[in-house]
């Protein structure tokens, strides 16, 4: 069944945010409510009968379905059966009929409920057009998956024995763990021209591990389309000259000391860039720090005609032992994107660092 205009608009609030989705809006609803509650009453008045509204909140949904925070890996493709197969397979691609999916796109299916009916460890493609990132035009296929997240939580009182409600009245706490059906939007970019390919995993409520299980279905689902990717590029080589770049803030750091103890850094409260810290300052200018194995960079821009900014932040969480080992970083985060210059903008700055073979 269709989506509501009220769950629609909380899927922006939720994947965006309130100042960034208000700005959106504005540009073809005049409103000067200063409350998310506020706003959100203003827009569902005047929806019903405002088409030009309506387009908007759509164009918004397809990009919130593709961007905010994503899990990446980039392919250099060189082998010609593979890119002929890339080139066909955005015309040949069978869409899905799932009703379910298809009336709620491009948002997701409101009563999660449904969602038992979908099979997990399936692929639902979605939407097979081109788009532009950058200045370079991409072919793109939006998929949708769906998979059994393990949430933990508190035990309803009414689940608790007597003896039970007295421990909780006595400050302990139980809890239990479910598995809540969740679905996901992951996006294939192609650009023949560049032999380039993106796979971008939706990891705004997964864990890493769970995420990166994610790209392993997807690039098993372009296997059987024919699309043999080979090994995505190694990033693990741009930690460092991400790091050392001028430009940007340093949002989290791991490296190892010269004594063999890995260290991870994150940003404090208050602080902008780890580089400004002065106990990081300090450990590397006292010769302590051996290599780093994981960072993270945050760059801002303001947006045309405001006095606002927008963020993007990008990821490369490697382990100590790839210091020493052969084993490669194929996959990084970027994190809270709102728009798709942004994603081009992470991906390209985390390439340019990647040291030539």
């Amino acid at each position: 069944m269709p989506t509501s205009y009220e769950h629609q608009l909380d899927t922006l609030l939720e994947r965006f945010n309130f100042h960034f989705t208000k700005s959106q809006i504005k540009q073809v609803l005049a409103t000067t409510s200063r409350s998310k509650d506020g706003f959100k009453n203003d827009v569902l008045t005047g929806i019903t009968d405002n088409q030009g509204l309506q387009s908007k909140i759509n164009e918004l949904g397809l990009l919130a379905l593709q961007l905010d925070t994503r899990q990446i890996e980039v392919f250099n493709i060189t082998v010609d059966a593979t890119k002929a197969a890339l080139d066909s397979l955005f015309t040949t691609v069978q869409l899905t009929t799932e009703v379910l999916i298809n009336d709620a796109f491009p948002f997701p299916i409101e009563d999660k409920l449904r969602l038992t009916t979908l099979r997990t460890g399936t692929v639902y493609p979605v939407l097979a057009d081109t788009v532009t990132m950058g200045t370079d035009l991409y072919n793109r296929l939006v998929v949708c998956t769906v998979i059994d997240k393990e949430v933990e939580e508190p035990v309803p009182a009414a689940h608790l024995s007597q003896t039970g409600l007295q421990c909780q009245n006595d400050d302990t706490t139980y809890t239990m763990k479910r598995k809540i059906r969740t679905q996901l939007f992951h996006v294939v970019y192609w650009c023949s021209d560049l032999s380039k390919l993106i796979l971008s995993v939706d990891r705004n409520v997964l864990s890493l591990a769970a995420t990166q299980d994610q790209l392993f279905v997807l690039r098993q689902f372009l296997m059987t389309k024919g699309v043999d990717s080979g090994n995505a590029t190694n990033v693990f080589g741009a930690i460092e000259p991400l790091y050392n770049a001028a430009d940007g803030y340093v949002t989290k750091l791991g490296h190892v000391t010269t004594d063999g103890n890995p260290v991870r850094i994150p940003l404090k409260s208050k602080q902008k860039c780890l580089k400004q810290d002065h106990y990081h300052q300090a450990g590397e200018g006292g010769g302590h720090v051996h290599a780093k194995f994981a960072v993270a960079k945050k760059w801002e821009f303001k947006i045309d005609d405001t006095t606002r900014t927008v963020d993007i932040e990008v990821g490369l969480m490697g382990q100590p032992k790839m210091l020493d080992t052969a084993q490669p970083l194929t996959d990084f985060s970027i994190n809270k994107s709102k728009r798709l210059e942004d994603l081009s903008f992470a991906i390209d700055k985390v390439l340019s660092h990647v040291p030539n073979p």
